[in-house]
């Protein structure tokens, strides 16, 4: 099993994030899902009081999968309180997310046995 690199770019509103987690529903096949999302080179813009809906997507649309690992990568503060604020909001044993400002380490965490194998680009 593969890790899925999802890098973002530039602004990142909450429409993002829908299209992002409707991809993911709509073309993984495996049943459980390891995601490596990079925000170093984003600027959030999503509001903390849209954090709610945001976890609302990542449910409804990931609900398919058995498992589902996050690694959140972000080197800004805002965006490091923003996902720490949506891992809260999250209350699903299926979901282990966390939250890294560096690449390096966030692969470690998502494959401690192997070497990881990235298998896409969002």
């Amino acid at each position: 099993m593969g890790i899925i690199h999802a890098r973002f770019y530039g602004e990142t509103p909450l429409s993002v994030f829908e299209e992002y987690f409707q991809y993911l529903a709509n073309n993984v096949t495996t049943d459980t899902i390891r995601i490596l999302q990079d925000h170093g080179k984003a600027l959030p813009t999503i509001k903390p009081s849209e954090i709610d809906k945001l976890a609302h997507y990542c449910n409804l649309y990931l609900a398919g999968f058995s498992k589902v690992k996050i690694a959140y990568v972000s080197d800004t503060p805002k965006g490091i309180a923003l996902a720490m604020l949506f891992k809260d909001q999250i209350d699903s044993t299926k979901f282990s997310i966390k939250i890294f400002s560096e690449r390096d380490t966030a692969l470690e965490w998502l494959s401690p046995h192997t070497k990881p194998h990235l298998i896409g680009l969002i």
